[in-house]
C-alpha cells in the first residue's frame, strides 16, 4: 500500500469509477491500461497536464486531485499558488450498511458507469423529486 495521497485519490476514483483500468485509459487516450495501476500504486506520478483527462474519465474533481498532486509533487511551486486557488470542499463519507446493499449500490453504480458520488447525488434528487436533473 502506497503513503501516496495522490496515489491514494487515484485508486479511490478509479475503484468509485466502476470503470476497468483499460477504459480509464482508453478514456484518457493512453494505449495501455497498466499506466493506470501504476498511478494507483503511486510507481508513477500522474503527469499533471493528464489530470483533466482522468478527472473526466472517473468522475472526480479535477481541481481536488490538481491540489493533492501539487502539494505532494512540487511543495514549493503549490505553496506559490495555492493562495489564489479555489478550495475544495470535498468531504468522505463512511456508510455502515449490510453488505446486500453496499453491493448493490456498488453494482448499480458500475453499471451506470458513475462515481458514488454522483450517483448519491442523483438518489438525493429523486428523493427531492427533482426528476428533471436525473438526466
Amino acid at each position: 500500500m502506497t503513503t501516496s495521497p495522490t496515489a491514494r485519490m487515484i485508486a479511490d476514483a478509479v475503484e468509485a469509477s466502476g470503470k476497468t483500468l483499460r477504459e480509464i485509459a482508453t478514456e484518457m487516450g493512453l494505449e495501455r491500461g497498466n499506466v493506470i495501476s501504476m498511478l494507483k500504486s503511486g510507481e508513477m506520478r500522474m503527469p499533471i497536464e493528464r489530470i483533466p483527462a482522468f478527472a473526466a474519465a472517473t468522475g472526480i474533481d479535477p481541481l481536488a486531485l490538481t491540489r493533492i498532486a501539487m502539494s505532494e509533487y512540487m511543495p514549493q511551486t503549490w505553496n506559490v499558488l495555492a493562495p489564489t486557488a479555489v478550495p475544495v470542499h470535498e468531504v468522505q463519507l463512511n456508510i455502515r450498511a449490510p453488505s446486500a446493499v453496499v453491493e448493490r449500490f456498488k453494482a448499480v453504480c458500475q453499471t451506470e458507469r458513475r462515481n458514488y458520488g454522483d450517483m448519491l447525488g442523483l438518489l438525493l434528487d429523486v428523493w427531492d423529486g427533482d426528476v428533471e436533473k436525473m438526466v
